[in-house]
C-alpha cells in the first residue's frame, strides 16, 4: 500500500501569519514537521503543498520536495490538489503547525487501513483526551464528539458538551490532533464538494465531510504534542524540544 504525508503550509495565518517559517531552536517549524514525518517508516514520501514562494524555497533549501498548489482557504484542498498526481493510494494531511509531532502518530492512524475489513474507511482522524479545562474553553482547540463505534459525530471550537449540567471531570472530552490519513480518492470527492455552512461557520475542514454523510473514524492518541497556533505557543514549544526525545534525530540535519 503506497502512502504518502503531505504537510499544508502557508504563510497567511490568520492567528500567526508566516508561522511556517518562524525558527525554533535553529529550524524553521515547517522543517520540523517535515523531518519528524520522514522519521515515520509507514511513509513513503513526504511533500509540502504551499500557495507561497518562500516556503517553497525553504523546503528546497533543507532538501524537501515542495508542491506549489492554490491559495485554498481549506488546508485539506490544498493537500487534495498537491496529491491529484502523486501516486498513491493513501495521503495523510500532518499540519504544518506540529512540531512536536511523533512519527509513531502516523502509524497510529494508519492502522484502520491496515485492517482486513477496511473499505468502509474514507478517513481517519487522531483525537487526545482533553485534561486541562483551559484548553476545553480555548477556541483555538478543535473539540470533537464521537459516537459509539468511534465515528466523528460533530467538531467545534466551541466548548462542547456543554457543562452547564456536570463538573468537566464528570465527562471524557476530545480534541482533534491533525493527523488524518485519507483515501486518496475520497479526498478527491471531499475536494469536488462545495463549502458547508458549519465548516464555514466553525472554520473547521472535517466538518464537510460530516455534513455530507461520511463517516470519519476516530483513534485515541496518547502522544503529547502542541500546535503552533499563536506566537505564544512558539515559546512553549522551544520549551518542550529541550527533553524531546524525537528532536536529536534529526537536528544534525540542518
Amino acid at each position: 500500500m503506497e502512502i504518502v504525508a503531505i504537510i499544508p503550509a502557508r504563510m497567511g495565518s490568520t492567528r500567526y501569519p508566516g508561522k511556517p517559517l518562524v525558527d525554533i531552536r535553529g529550524m524553521t517549524m515547517v522543517e520540523h514537521v517535515y523531518r519528524r514525518t520522514e522519521l515515520s517508516e509507514a511513509v513513503d514520501e513526504v511533500y509540502v503543498a504551499t500557495p507561497d514562494s518562500e516556503i517553497e524555497e525553504e523546503v528546497k533549501n533543507f532538501g524537501g520536495n515542495a508542491i506549489p498548489t492554490g491559495p485554498h482557504e481549506r488546508c485539506t484542498d490544498r493537500v487534495a490538489e498537491a496529491a491529484q498526481n502523486v501516486n498513491t493510494e493513501i495521503v495523510v494531511n500532518v499540519q504544518g503547525d506540529e512540531p512536536l509531532l511523533h512519527p509513531d502518530m502516523i502509524d497510529l492512524a494508519l492502522k484502520p487501513f491496515r485492517k482486513e475489513k477496511n473499505e468502509e474507511i474514507s478517513a481517519v482522524n487522531l483525537i487526545k483526551e482533553i485534561k486541562d479545562e483551559k484548553e476545553f474553553e480555548n477556541t483555538n482547540v478543535i473539540k470533537v464528539i464521537k459516537d459509539s463505534n468511534w465515528n466523528a459525530l460533530y467538531m467545534s471550537r466551541e466548548p462542547i458538551p456543554t457543562r452547564e449540567r456536570m463538573s468537566f471531570t464528570d465527562l471524557k472530552t476530545y480534541r482533534q490532533v491533525c493527523v488524518i490519513p485519507f483515501k486518496k480518492n475520497f479526498l478527491m470527492e471531499y475536494s469536488s464538494l462545495p463549502p458547508t455552512p458549519l465548516e464555514k461557520a466553525e472554520s473547521i475542514d472535517m466538518l464537510r465531510a460530516i455534513e455530507n454523510g461520511y463517516k470519519i473514524k476516530l483513534i485515541e492518541s496518547d502522544f503529547d504534542t502542541w500546535a503552533v497556533d499563536v506566537p505564544e505557543d512558539r515559546e512553549i514549544v522551544k520549551q518542550k524540544l529541550k527533553d524531546d526525545e524525537i528532536f536529536p534525530r534529526y537536528k544534525t540535519q540542518n
